[in-house]
């Protein structure tokens, strides 16, 4: 299903229907994004196992496809396939913001590998018409990983493309699952990418009594203005209930990072799944989970152009809501309860609009609202 506002996330409407791939239906992991010509684009996989108990056959109903939109979301393309028939999760899609013909590429990034701990990346030049052969933008790691290298990805001006994840996870004496946040970063339009730069660790999976699991990734931000990144992620010591969101930011096209910063209070709230989005002014807002006395709510994080100084949570929900309600039935992925993998965030001229899970209904519905600086 696919949704649309014409009017600045005031009200929404039922968007096309993208046509089913011939090889069955793909709906896992979707994420949408437009260019600077208006054009959008949707990405999803399909992580569906094979019926065959040969573990060599595992993988092969897994594929990753793009379709493309012209007209805001009403109609769909035919879904062009990026990559089938080998391990592939968690694709992100970014698109160029940039005039050129090279400025408007397609990319796509997923983790890979016998490992899972790779990072494949495929572009476009055609308007996802057409994707190059995948390429490795990142090696699998010489550890083991106990959760897939699922990326985040973005686009900025003059061919800066950046992709971060997990590289390796492992469970600390806490019970948290620790990641290993890395960056890898492409300033010639996705052509060749650096070599990881380690950002720092983060609380991917947290453990909470009751065997409640929050569960978290690295998220990444490009201004629309000039060479600046963002990395935010969740951090929290071991036992502790209080989790903070951390940022660093590179303001030299992802060569080098600044130290991490504090963007939450020492307020005893668990904080989780962060996202990030930067507007054309330069206005850096993180969207996120915060969990408290068993209830959540969402939240943004909002800080100056280049201050990384972040104001008090702003509470976005009109109430918290239970994540125990209509979720039970997910027990067996990552603890009691089960919300998704990210949330969403996305800015426009003067306003961020962010979209979450909600369980306050009685189950668990999409909910949007805007927020001005």
């Amino acid at each position: 299903m696919t949704y649309l506002s014409f009017d600045g996330g005031a009200s929404w409407q039922n968007g096309g229907l993208p046509p089913r791939p011939a090889a069955g239906p793909a709906g896992d992991d979707v994420t949408v994004a437009y260019d600077a010509h208006g054009r959008g684009y949707l990405c999803a996989t399909r992580s569906g196992h094979s019926p065959s108990p040969n573990p060599a056959n595992l993988n092969a109903n897994r594929a990753v496809y793009v379709w493309r939109t012209d007209d805001g979301g009403r109609s769909f393309s035919a879904p062009v396939t990026v990559v089938e028939g080998q391990y592939c999760d968690h694709p992100w899609l970014a698109t160029g913001q940039g005039q050129t013909p090279a400025g408007q590429n397609v990319y796509v990034a997923w983790g890979a590998g016998d490992s899972h701990t790779a990072l494949d990346l495929a572009r476009s030049n055609d308007g996802a018409q057409s994707f190059a052969p995948p390429r490795r933008i990142l090696a699998e790691a010489t550890i083991p990983s106990l959760v897939s290298a699922g990326p985040q990805l973005a686009a900025g001006p003059h061919g800066l493309v950046c992709a971060v994840c997990d590289w390796t996870t492992q469970q600390d004496s806490s019970g948290d699952m620790v990641g290993r946040v890395v960056a890898v970063c492409s300033t010639d339009w996705g052509h060749s990418f650096t070599a990881p730069l380690h950002l720092g660790s983060e609380s991917a999976v947290i453990a909470l009594p009751g065997d409640v699991k929050p569960n978290s990734g690295p998220t990444v931000a490009a201004s629309p203005q000039g060479d600046a990144l963002y990395v935010a992620f969740p951090q929290r010591q071991p036992g502790a209930t209080h989790s903070d969101i951390v940022v660093t930011a590179s303001h030299d096209r992802g060569r080098t990072w600044s130290k991490a910063v504090t963007a939450t209070p020492a307020d005893g709230v668990t904080y989780f799944q962060p996202n990030l989005a930067v507007d054309a002014a330069g206005w850096v807002a993180i969207s996120a989970f915060a969990l408290a006395n068993g209830r959540v709510d969402e939240v943004l994080l909002l800080s100056r152009p280049r201050e990384l100084h972040f104001r008090p949570p702003l509470r976005v929900t009109t109430a918290p809501f239970d994540p125990l309600i209509a979720t039970t039935a997910s027990r067996g992925k990552y603890g009691a309860w089960w919300i998704g993998d990210w949330q969403g965030i996305a800015s426009s001229a003067g306003a961020f609009h962010l979209m979450w899970n909600d369980t306050r209904t009685g189950k668990l519905d999409l909910f949007a609202a805007t927020v001005r600086p």
